[in-house]
């Protein structure tokens, strides 16, 4: 029986994602692309500091 509960939700999730996009993985994108431009951002060219 769980097999057929995860099948349902895997169907109304694919057709989720054909209707609406992955919007999961479009966050996923977006959220990595703002964490490299803030990252660019606030590079001040400063040498790392020893970790000892």
């Amino acid at each position: 029986m769980n097999d057929s509960i995860h099948t349902v939700d895997a169907l109304i999730y694919d057709s989720l994602i054909a209707e609406r996009g992955d919007v999961i993985a479009d966050a996923a994108r977006v959220a990595e692309q703002t964490r490299r431009e803030a990252d660019r951002a606030l590079d001040f060219g400063m040498p790392d500091l020893p970790t000892d």
